[in-house]
């Protein structure tokens, strides 16, 4: 089970990067930004996942007090995207990214205070050198300012308590494990779409816009499917840390989508390759 826990990371680190190449492609095409595209991307995810909801008879396992739990999973999600949006805000979205692997070594101290784990002194190199990294990865975009960095820190903290308590919600489910995340992701954005219909009136988000967000949507589930899976499967920390290359397969899709792009900056993304290769055997030697 941890191992395709691990495995389910992977992919969900690579998701999360194409999540994010087909976001950019989307706003590109239809022009469609910032909240009017988390408004269009929410509802579609909604709407997705209403039919195994109902076909797959999901709507059994409801409680009212699972509300409570969704209240635990988005209250600090939303702080989280706020802090992004402010630390975006103040920098840039290419130097800030990159640090939100700060999520490790909050949630390493959590697990080690309220978890009682411990780790052995290879892994807390590899964190240290994922953090070192990261960091340098950022630089490489710019120089991060004081006030946008402690908005990274307190989004990262929102995210780990978001991600803890949507695991922890998943493990009420008496089902498989992976049917587990199946059903907590249906109730989560079932309640995040119905959330954010009053906003779609609000911004004027259309039913076209919704449609054209449909790819951002999709590749939205899975990678998250798939990174509460590995959350459930192989622990917080060792599915956090995996996430760290979603950076590293940005690279590799960034190739393949834009690289018109990338042309005009030919060193600066090969160095860029080489921090991703690096990064990938920090990751790797926290396993060995």
């Amino acid at each position: 089970m941890v191992l395709i826990g691990i495995i389910a990371s992977i992919f969900a680190a690579i998701g999360q990067a194409l999540n994010c190449a087909l976001t950019k492609d989307c706003q590109e095409k239809y022009h469609i930004y910032g909240f009017r595209m988390l408004i269009g991307a929410h509802i579609g995810m909604g709407f997705i996942l209403l039919w195994p909801f109902i076909f797959c008879s999901y709507y059994t396992y409801f409680e009212w007090e699972h509300l409570i739990d969704l209240f635990k999973i988005n209250l600090p999600f939303l702080f989280a995207q706020y802090f992004m949006m402010q630390s975006i805000r103040v920098s840039d979205a290419s130097i800030v990214s990159p640090l939100l692997v700060l999520k490790i070594p909050v949630l390493a101290a959590i697990s080690i205070v309220l978890f009682k784990d411990s780790y052995a002194i290879h892994q807390y190199l590899a964190i240290a050198a994922i953090l070192l990294l990261s960091w340098y990865f950022s630089s490489l975009s710019g120089q991060i300012k004081i006030k946008a960095l402690i908005f990274v820190f307190l989004a990262s903290s929102c995210y780990v308590l978001s991600d803890i308590a949507i695991t922890n919600y998943a493990k009420k489910f008496a089902v498989h494990p992976i049917e587990q995340v199946m059903i907590a992701n249906c109730f989560n954005y079932i309640a995040g779409a119905l959330f954010f219909l009053p906003c779609a009136f609000i911004k004027k988000v259309k039913v076209k816009d919704v449609y054209n967000c449909k790819y951002v949507a999709l590749s939205w589930i899975i990678s998250v499917t798939l990174i509460v899976m590995g959350f459930n499967l192989s622990g917080l920390v060792s599915g956090t840390i995996i996430q760290s290359l979603r950076g590293a397969f940005g690279i590799i899709i960034a190739l393949l989508f834009f690289r018109n792009e990338m042309a005009d900056h030919g060193a600066r993304w090969q160095l860029k390759i080489t921090i991703s290769i690096l990064m990938t055997l920090a990751v790797a030697s926290f396993y060995l």
